[in-house]
């Protein structure tokens, strides 16, 4: 069984790691509320 929580954290770290200083999000929370929003705005569009 995957463990979710150490998914998460694995992609957080290598998400962080390889947009370091070349993404205006200050941190991975930022960008997944982002794509968040993004996802929800396709939504309501539909």
């Amino acid at each position: 069984m995957i463990n979710q929580k150490h998914l998460a954290n694995q992609i957080s770290e290598f998400i962080e790691k390889n947009l370091r200083c070349n993404t205006p999000f200050a941190s991975t929370s930022d960008l997944i509320s982002y794509i968040t929003y993004k996802e929800s705005q396709k939504r309501v569009e539909k």
